[in-house]
């Protein structure tokens, strides 16, 4: 029998940041797959070391036959590459090059920044160390390997209550944040959907915006993090009862 371990970096104490202090009023949470990084992580790796199995467990997570979580953990054990050939695919996937701008700025203002994520913990670290981002506090789903071809998962940050099923409840790490002005989400997909409604802003990409517009949630359309830099600093001046619907 296998032993797996996890890949990531032990990762550092971050409940403090959870907290509002004097110079960190404003919060905001960042999705990963697709918002941070130009391509989609984990199907990345899916269509590179996946098999036939893993398409089929797509299928029935769009159908809603099972949830995202039960989805990628058997996706994630039915991968077989070495961590070598994982870490070259890794390094090969982009960020959005608005990215480390918006971090500059978010520093200038004292702004607190979290990832959170359904995809993979390791994977997210990988890339970001490249852009001598991964000081960056990285909330995901632990990657595990068994230091030859197999791969697990573990869902640290899973909640039996999720209405989504997500391997990490981003509801569960908004809850988290306690003493803020505001807080503020950037995301573009359906992992996105159960926290958008309960922030003071939504910057949203491809399905978010469709989503926001139904349910008539508070949000900028967004093609980077370009716009979110551009658009952040009048309502960190504004109310939050200010904020308003913006159609795409």
């Amino acid at each position: 029998m296998s032993c797996f371990f996890p890949v990531a970096e032990s990762p550092q104490n971050h409940q403090s940041l959870f907290y509002a202090n004097d110079l960190s009023q404003y919060s905001v949470l960042c999705d990963f797959d697709g918002t941070i990084s130009e391509k989609d992580v984990t199907d990345t790796l899916l269509n590179h070391f996946g098999n036939e199995k893993c398409a089929l467990l797509e299928q029935q997570w769009q159908e809603g036959i099972i949830g995202s979580r039960e989805c990628m953990h058997q996706q994630i054990a039915n991968i077989q590459a070495s961590k070598a050939e994982l870490d070259s695919v890794l390094a090969q996937i982009k960020i959005d090059p608005a990215f480390s701008e918006f971090i500059s700025f978010a520093q200038s203002r004292n702004l607190n920044v979290h990832i959170v994520s359904d995809g993979l913990d390791y994977a997210i670290q990988s890339i970001l160390k490249r852009y001598n981002l991964n000081f960056l506090p990285v909330f995901a789903n632990r990657l595990l390997h068994n230091q030859q071809q197999d791969w697990a998962l573990d869902f640290p940050y899973a909640n039996d209550r999720c209405l989504k099923a997500s391997g990490n409840c981003k509801c569960q790490h908004r809850r988290k944040l306690t003493g803020f002005q505001k807080i503020f989400y950037v995301g573009d997909g359906t992992s996105d959907f159960c926290v958008a409604d309960k922030v003071d802003m939504v910057f949203a990409k491809d399905k978010l915006i469709d989503f926001c517009q139904q349910q008539r949630i508070a949000y900028y359309p967004i093609k980077n993090f370009g716009d979110v830099t551009a658009i952040l600093p009048e309502l960190l001046k504004a109310p939050t009862e200010n904020s308003c619907l913006i159609p795409a």
